[in-house]
């Protein structure tokens, strides 16, 4: 039962809000990574037979030089994504 009233669009709603999505930054790469920096060498020891504490090892070294990278030789800046 509808009273006649017009709901507003999100461009009606915030007309001053761009609708493009925000740039992907090093930084959110280097978040998506890290997961998988561990996932895949547990799943690659499984496969290929080697204990699963050298694949974990493996991943782990890769990802602490991610966060390094990330934190230290590239830090976040205030004023947000340069690329």
């Amino acid at each position: 039962m509808s009273i006649g009233r017009r709901t507003r669009g999100s461009s009606e709603q915030y007309p001053n809000e761009s609708t493009r999505p925000a740039p992907v930054s090093r930084h959110d790469v280097v978040l998506a990574l890290l997961p998988l920096a561990i996932l895949l060498p547990a799943v690659a020891s499984g496969l290929l037979g080697l204990p699963l504490h050298t694949g974990l090892a493996g991943g782990s070294i890769f990802g602490v030089l991610m966060l390094a990278d990330a934190l230290f030789l590239n830090p976040p800046t205030a004023g947000g994504p340069t690329n």
